[in-house]
């Protein structure tokens, strides 16, 4: 059974905390990025026998689980965190990766980390290949506007972005925006979730206007060259399958959209069975030595 060990690395004087399940030296490498709220020990401990990381380092892959700062075990002020500094964090995971291991390094990530990975692969050419649960174009994230409050809670951000430097720092509830019964279809696995001590329940407006109101710095999603494997659930209601549709339809690189029959927003885990053989097949077919 592969067992995990956990380490520090740093970003601009911060501690990022890493989970490793190592399969073998020589393995593929993929660099897995938590969803909203989580952090990495949220996809191996929350619910029993449902360890989507070990089960993805067991099906042949060595996996480094980032927590990005400001959340988990990493260092930051709970829910303060950029688009950039996202990103420069998920960067010191592949510095890290190509210096433990090789070069053949991917990246995956559940919701709002699938969004980060499929950035993160983007922008970054170290980065080979790419699984991720949930696309989004953060350039225009208006089609997955879905609930009432949205249309009243978008507009006030994007009214107070040029009085970041006054409210940036005032913390708005993730319930604000997202719908904690659409997260998880089985009510214990929600109440596990709204338990978990690691988990951050608010985020400082300036993070929720770098993510997802700032279109400046976010490259066009046609500019991907790498290849890309999406996952989405057909009755996800967070981020739906007609939009996932619509975005793999833009992508010009090799790319792989798969709807998972029945199921829900939360793949990792309560898909488990069937998610880790789709994230895993894709790495090996293209972070082959």
């Amino acid at each position: 059974m592969t067992t995990a060990r956990t380490l520090l690395i740093e970003d601009h004087g911060l501690p990022l905390h890493l989970s490793v399940y190592e399969h073998s030296p020589q393995a593929p490498v993929a660099i897995f990025i938590h969803g909203m709220t989580a952090h990495a020990g949220f996809y191996s401990d929350m619910i029993p026998g449902a360890n989507f990381l070990q089960a993805l380092a067991e099906a042949g892959l060595n996996i480094l689980a980032l927590d990005l700062q400001g959340h988990g075990r990493s260092g930051g002020a709970r829910g303060r965190f950029t688009y950039a500094e996202a990103i420069r964090n998920i960067r010191r995971a592949v510095d890290f990766a190509l210096g433990a291991y090789h070069d053949r390094i991917g990246i995956t990530g559940s919701s709002m980390g699938g969004i980060l990975a499929f950035y993160a692969a983007l922008e970054d050419p170290r980065i080979r290949a790419a699984v991720c649960h949930n696309v989004l174009d953060l350039q225009d994230i208006r089609p997955v506007l879905y609930l009432r409050r949205h249309f009243l809670l978008v507009p006030l951000a994007r009214a107070a972005r040029p009085l970041q430097p006054i409210v940036g720092e005032l913390p708005i509830p993730v319930r604000a925006f997202l719908e904690p019964s659409h997260v998880f279809e089985k009510p214990e696995n929600r109440r596990r979730w709204l338990q978990d001590p690691l988990c951050v329940w608010s985020y400082r407006l300036k993070a929720w206007i770098s993510m997802f109101l700032e279109p400046s710095d976010k490259p066009p999603v046609e500019a991907m060259t790498k290849p890309v494997r999406i996952l989405v659930g057909e009755h996800d209601r967070i981020l739906p399958a007609d939009a996932h549709r619509a975005f793999a339809a833009r992508l010009r690189s090799r790319n792989d959209l798969i709807i998972v029959p029945g199921a829900g927003h939360m793949l990792p885990l309560e898909y488990l069975e069937t998610t880790v053989p789709l994230v895993a097949e894709w790495f090996h077919e293209h972070l082959h030595a």
